[in-house]
């Protein structure tokens, strides 16, 4: 059964389109706590405990990531010694893509076949190809290797497939993210998953996988009906049960990303969801740290479909950059689009990420995110309000200190610190994107 978010609400799709104005945003934001009732949650009681992964060796030069493009498994390798890359889709397969790679600031650059960001050694975001591609989040893991105690991983579900507009209100909701405590027997191969919980998991709280590997790559198949997103593609709907064709694949690097994927490989068009996720941290994070650090990643606004009144626009994958214009500004972190892929230049800084509170039970999870960004088309303030009736909620217009008009929009995030670096998912719903919006995710990895 779906647990609605106390900060999601059932949203309508509409077309999407960025906005790329490299303005400034000083707007004063509110700091909601993250209210309502949570459910019974397995937490590491004691930060000193020896729990979690083994110790991560030095990353090397050539890493083979897995991961999803919601839906559906890919392959990706990058080179840093001889310069190369490769990529393939793997559950829908096409024959693979490959070339050299140059890498400079921050992200590796694939040429005409796309752009990458890379935790060398640890994980990586593929856009394959222009910026109307959906990306990929992977992450190494090359041997099955063994948990000591249990540990949580916290994931938010990527957006799947081309997004329908008017979609009855309550039939999903964006916000969307949920966490699994994962343990293992001595070996490795034995893993058991319990207490899932989140606003898009569906069916059994407890199930099991087993781990195998084969030529320096491992993953972890599930078995039983669980969904860790019931929100699907081609068409992106709820479903309520995992067909029996359907593949499920958790893959866990050295230091603790988590990626995962349930596709169904029997199904013509893609068919399935994927997850972008991290370890919970063993202790409360600092946000005024957390929010203080410097990042770079990719933001990705879905597809959207036809419908009248409406026009199909594809996705938009773009690589960014965040931090703070003032030092100790609480929990905001200010950024945007390299405009063009123009990595030599600076990020645009139209949009405002304010973190919020830290939860008070799962260490990592800000489930109170408002996002500020321009909107010149003032898409937020003219939203008709349909289905008849529907008020966004938490979705205010407002004038920023330079007097330009900008909407402010609820999401969640997830937190960590793997390997002592802070990285940031967020998981929203853009209202200034188009009227009517479009779902919107972030992936930010702090820069030493």
């Amino acid at each position: 059964m779906r647990t609605i978010s106390n900060t999601g609400t059932n949203l309508k799709r509409g077309a999407t389109v960025w906005l790329s104005a490299a303005l400034a945003i000083a707007v004063p934001m509110a700091i909601p706590g993250c209210g309502g009732g949570k459910p019974p949650v397995t937490v590491v009681p004691n930060p000193m405990a020896v729990v979690g992964l083994p110790t991560p060796s030095a990353p090397g030069p050539v890493n083979t990531y897995n991961g999803g493009q919601s839906p559906g498994q890919w392959s990706l390798t990058l080179n840093n010694t001889s310069g190369a890359f490769s990529y393939q889709p793997v559950t829908y397969p096409a024959a693979a893509t490959t070339g050299n790679l140059q890498t400079g600031g921050g992200f590796s650059s694939l040429g005409a076949a796309g752009l990458a960001y890379e935790v060398l050694g640890r994980a990586a975001v593929l856009r394959p190809g222009g910026s109307a591609s959906s990306p990929i989040f992977s992450v190494p893991q090359t041997s099955c290797y063994a948990i000591t105690g249990k540990m949580r991983f916290q994931y938010i579900a990527m957006f799947p497939g081309t997004q329908t507009n008017l979609i009855a209100q309550g039939s999903l909701d964006p916000l969307a993210y949920g966490s699994i405590v994962a343990s293992t027997d001595a070996t490795g191969a034995n893993w058991q998953f319990e207490n899932l919980q989140g606003d898009t998991v569906s069916g059994p709280a407890s199930f099991t996988g087993s781990c195998a590997s084969a030529n320096s790559a491992a993953a972890i198949a599930l078995s039983g009906q669980t969904l860790l997103s019931d929100y699907w593609a081609p068409v992106p709907n709820t479903v309520t049960a995992l067909p029996s064709t359907a593949k499920s694949n958790i893959w866990i690097g050295p230091s603790g990303f988590f990626a995962a994927d349930q596709s169904d490989p029997a199904q013509t068009n893609p068919t399935g969801a994927s997850l972008a996720g991290m370890a919970e941290p063993t202790a409360s994070l600092s946000t005024s740290a957390l929010a203080s650090a410097q990042y770079l990643g990719f933001v990705y606004q879905a597809p959207t479909s036809a419908s009248t009144g409406y026009t199909a626009v594809p996705a938009f994958t773009a690589p960014v950059g965040f931090g703070q214009v003032v030092a100790g500004s609480g929990s905001s972190l200010t950024g945007g689009i390299f405009p063009s892929d123009n990595l030599a230049g600076a990020p645009n800084s139209d949009t405002v990420i304010t973190l919020g509170s830290e939860s008070s039970t799962l260490n990592g999870l800000y489930a109170s995110v408002l996002i500020t960004v321009l909107d010149p088309q003032q898409n937020c303030a003219n939203f008709p309000g349909q289905p008849s009736g529907f008020t966004p909620k938490n979705v205010t217009s407002g004038v920023n200190a330079q007097g330009y008009i900008t909407c402010t929009f609820p999401g969640v995030a997830i937190a960590g610190n793997p390997d002592g670096n802070y990285a940031i998912f967020v998981n929203t719903y853009n209202w200034a994107a188009t009227l009517g919006g479009a779902p919107q995710e972030f992936f930010l990895f702090q820069q030493q």
